[in-house]
């Protein structure tokens, strides 16, 4: 329905914007889970570091021997740790080395750090590692912007990161749950309302903006833009409810790849409303319409289809969902915020033909239909005789059984008198006649329909009353319902 979004990411921390006497403080915070330390001290702070931004003593405990001869484990003056904060953009390996000129190599301490505000290249990885290790310090870190982002993303710092930046992905996390959660609940009470009859359901969608429900007159473009809208459900989608927004007459060429669509479309009244009265120019769209379908129908059954512009409106996007109504639209009432007077986030346009749904992404639209369509012609009405069709066929069709009756099949000549815009008549005991109109008449060789349409043959069997033979000359007659008005008022 809608295209696909992408991945949401997260931006980069920019720890550049941090005063330096504030990253220190940053990093003083990240090490507290670091080691089990007895004492951190901002050494720092006070101006005069003598070369430590950062000093801490890891705890260290040893086990002694008491007069008594029990063990007792005794605190002790733990492991020097050296913590250095740079807050710049770039360390190159000549700056690790400047930085690292504060060490005293006749009493290094056990364990530096240098965190920095920066990527750090391979070289000056290499450098870091070997003059720390020429100097004697057995343990050393390097941390720059990815490690620092690391241990500011992890749960347990979410409080540092929201101390330094604002930024909480625990509460981010506690949002997206209640965006979910509202969706769910959206979504179950929609199919609770819905689903038991949702192809056939109807809604009314208002803007969650508008505040003159239900006076349309307070808006002088509410036809361009209205404010609300009864909408027919086609479908509950996972992700929302699919509506219907257009529906007209089309022409499809499947081998071409073209499509046209036929003016008017048809027009979207709420079926239930029965307090509504058709105005003059719904009237005349209605009679536009007739003439519409009148071209549609004579166009050949393979190029026949229907077009329709579905929208979703996502579960994530209903504000309140009224389960009553009221006296004016006694349907469910969605509230949404309608983006340019439409209440949808997505749509998608298909044509539909024997029960197949064709997307249009690869076709082309060409005009077929004209701007304005003539009055329906009529031939030859043939209403004293019957046509010669198998009497199961009749009976079904006059007790409206079995769907409609498209096409005709004639192999021995019965159907030779009637010509394209003809009008022939079905007949059955007592019951009301109907009557079909001839709107194409082609020929089929027997052989090709039963190398290629078995299907077919079986339909042309049912009419002729024996299997067709590969030396038969089929006659196709393309056929469409008519009425007895519709050349009697001409």
């Amino acid at each position: 329905m809608s295209k696909a979004k992408p991945t949401r990411t997260t931006n980069p921390i920019h720890f550049e914007d941090l005063d330096p006497k504030r990253f220190e403080d940053l990093v003083r915070e990240l090490i507290y889970d670091f080691r089990d330390w007895q004492t951190i001290e901002a050494t720092g702070k006070g101006g005069d570091d003598d070369g430590f931004d950062i000093r801490a003593y890891e705890r260290v405990t040893t086990t002694t021997v008491d007069d008594e001869g029990k063990e007792v484990i005794r605190p002790m003056d733990g492991n020097l740790w050296m913590i250095q904060c740079k807050r710049e953009k770039r360390v190159p390996p000549s700056k690790i080395k400047q930085i690292l000129a504060d060490i005293d190599p006749d009493n290094p301490p056990y364990g530096y750090i240098l965190a920095a505000a920066t990527n750090f290249s391979k070289k000056t990885y290499d450098t870091f590692r070997d003059q720390l290790t020429e100097l004697g310090v057995l343990e050393f870190y390097l941390w720059g912007n990815s490690t620092l982002e690391t241990e500011l993303h992890q749960p347990k710092n979410d409080r540092i990161l929201f101390t330094f930046f604002g930024i909480s992905n625990v509460r981010l996390r506690r949002s997206r749950s209640t965006e979910i959660r509202t969706e769910v609940t959206n979504k179950n009470r929609v199919m609770r309302l819905l689903d038991d009859n949702s192809r056939h359901s109807w809604i009314l969608v208002r803007d969650s903006k508008d505040r003159h429900y239900p006076y349309k007159s307070e808006y002088a473009d509410f036809d361009e833009r209205p404010r609300w809208k009864s909408y027919e459900v086609t479908e509950l989608h996972p992700r929302g409810v699919i509506i219907l927004l257009k529906r007209c007459y089309a022409f499809v060429d499947e081998i071409g790849k073209t499509f046209d669509l036929a003016d008017p479309p048809h027009p979207l009244q709420n079926p239930y409303d029965h307090h509504r009265q058709e105005t003059q120019s719904e009237r005349e769209i209605r009679e536009k319409l007739g003439l519409a379908r009148d071209y549609w129908e004579r166009l050949p059954l393979k190029n026949q289809a229907m077009f329709t512009l579905d929208g979703i409106i996502r579960y994530e996007d209903m504000l309140v969902i009224d389960d009553k109504g009221d006296k004016w639209n006694d349907l469910p009432h969605i509230y949404v915020d309608f983006k340019d007077g439409s209440p949808v986030s997505g749509t998608l346009a298909l044509l539909e033909k024997d029960e197949r749904q064709i997307e249009l992404d690869e076709f082309k639209r060409e005009a077929v239909f004209p701007k304005s369509f003539s009055e329906p012609k009529f031939g030859t009405v043939y209403d004293d005789e019957t046509l010669p069709l198998p009497g199961t066929i009749s009976e079904q069709y006059v007790n409206f059984r079995g769907g409609d009756l498209k096409t005709l099949y004639d192999v021995d000549g019965r159907l030779d008198h009637l010509e394209v815009d003809d009008v022939g008549v079905v007949r059955f005991g007592n019951k009301d006649e109907r009557f079909l109109q001839v709107t194409h008449r082609y020929k089929l060789a027997g052989e090709d329909v039963l190398r290629d349409q078995p299907q077919l043959a079986w339909q042309v069997s049912l009419q002729i009353g024996r299997e067709p033979t590969s030396d038969d000359m089929i006659e196709v007659l393309e056929v469409r319902e008519c009425y007895k008005h519709q050349w009697k008022e001409r």
